[in-house]
């Protein structure tokens, strides 16, 4: 027997007014002047017979990997959990400050990231607190489109499915949702806000219930409002989504077939990723490529020139070894219903293709850490795309190569298997 035992836990990880908010473009000066939401950590702690999981979603744009692990290392030794079975994901907000350090992307408060890590503990300590036994039941709903391709600029390749899994407590639910949308609704504003998951979030618990979400593989995906206007939006545009994906979950409660009997598993591997390591006879042609693909973002030149100083400290060594290591790559297991994390953004084709074998899949991004855009093969054909040639130059790396695809599904199929 396999008799499910869940527990729920959050604190508030709100920065104060005055610090610096992450996204939207380089050297912007956000600094939050206003609170349009609290911002959340919030914890479901799985426990049967035999493995416990603790999954953990974060109100922040990103994490880095180091500091990930640093959280999952102190959860680990307070609770005696294999670190693979942790779960540390950022529903990335960019309405939300800066943590992990990004050329122009925000000035990071020190003194609140160093309050992080004690805070996300208190709520894993809350919800070890409260297991109480829980059936449980994964279901799918088809929904009215929150995001579109950006890319693409209409509805291809986007994920239409709003992917619940419910943990049924008597008469209250707690829900684990899983959609694919940048959280960008409000624009780049000086307020802090936690966007569409937050709203979709607080939209369940006035109907009594608690719930936590789980970031898509959303790298090319953005709100249909962007479609309209990519300024000028407001806290109703982004309380719209939620509301849309609350009322979905809450319809999953009356079509989803519960047991209390649950397996749960989790795996974890360090793969490596692809770089694009070009010669140094190209640097300059590469240097004026970047100042030439960022001209519309304010300052970009000044990310450029930081690119530059890094690239040329660890050429030799990336001509050497053109890879990037250490990225956690997790599995988990829970009944019928499987994650697959990856610590940055992959494009929504990546998953589609992996929910053509495993159909019950959640694909989760921004999870235990993040390195950069994952994007697809075809999308390295795009001269200057912004998610294959721009973005990693605030990581301070080469590009991933056009191979990315291809290592990331494998390394997914894998661990997949395994469970």
């Amino acid at each position: 027997m396999n008799q499910l035992r869940v527990g729920f836990g959050e604190t508030k990880i709100t920065p104060p007014l005055g610090t610096d908010l992450a996204g939207f473009g380089f050297y912007l000066d956000r600094r939050a002047t206003v609170i349009r939401d609290n911002l959340k950590a919030s914890v479901l702690y799985l426990r049967n017979e035999k493995t416990s999981l603790c999954l953990i979603s974060l109100d922040l744009l990103c994490l880095s990997v180091e500091f990930a692990d640093q959280i999952r290392k102190i959860i680990s030794d307070e609770h005696r959990l294999p670190a693979e079975n942790i779960l540390v994901a950022c529903t990335h907000t960019h309405s939300g400050p800066a943590v992990q350090p990004l050329p122009g992307l925000g000035r990071v408060n020190k003194a609140y990231v160093q309050s992080l890590p004690q805070l996300i503990l208190e709520a894993t300590v809350t919800a070890v607190r409260s297991l109480r036994p829980a059936t449980f039941a994964f279901h799918q709903e088809a929904i009215e489109p929150i995001g579109y391709n950006r890319r693409l600029s209409n509805f291809q390749e986007i994920d239409p499915w709003l992917r619940v899994g419910i943990f049924k407590l008597g008469r209250t639910s707690i829900f684990l949702l899983n959609y694919a949308c940048h959280p960008v609704t409000l624009g780049p504003t000086k307020e802090i806000a936690a966007d569409w998951p937050g709203a979709a979030v607080k939209a369940l618990e006035t109907r009594g219930h608690r719930a936590l979400v789980l970031q898509g593989f959303c790298g090319d995906i953005d709100p249909v409002s962007y479609l309209n206007r990519r300024m000028g939006n407001l806290k109703g545009d982004y309380e719209l989504c939620g509301a849309i994906i609350a009322s979905r979950a809450l319809k999953s409660l009356r079509y989803a077939n519960f047991t209390p009997n649950v397996e749960l598993a989790a795996a974890e591997e360090r793969i490596k990723l692809p770089l694009s390591v070009f010669s140094r006879e190209d640097l300059d042609k590469e240097t004026e490529a970047a100042l030439e693909a960022n001209r519309q973002f304010p300052n970009a030149s000044r990310v450029v020139k930081i690119w530059r100083k890094k690239i040329e400290k660890i050429y030799d060594d990336a001509l050497k070894n053109p890879w990037l290591d250490n990225v956690p790559v997790q599995a988990i297991k829970i009944g019928q219903m499987k994650l697959i994390a990856f610590p940055g953004e992959p494009f929504c084709a990546l998953g589609l293709k992996l929910m053509e074998k495993w159909p019950t899949l959640v694909p989760v991004g921004y999870a235990n850490g993040d390195v950069g855009y994952f994007p697809t093969t075809e999308a390295y054909k795009s001269p200057g795309d912004y998610a294959c040639y721009c973005a990693p130059k605030f990581y301070g790396t080469f590009n991933f190569s056009p191979e990315v695809e291809s290592v990331i599904l494998e390394a997914a199929a894998g661990l997949l298997a395994r469970l």
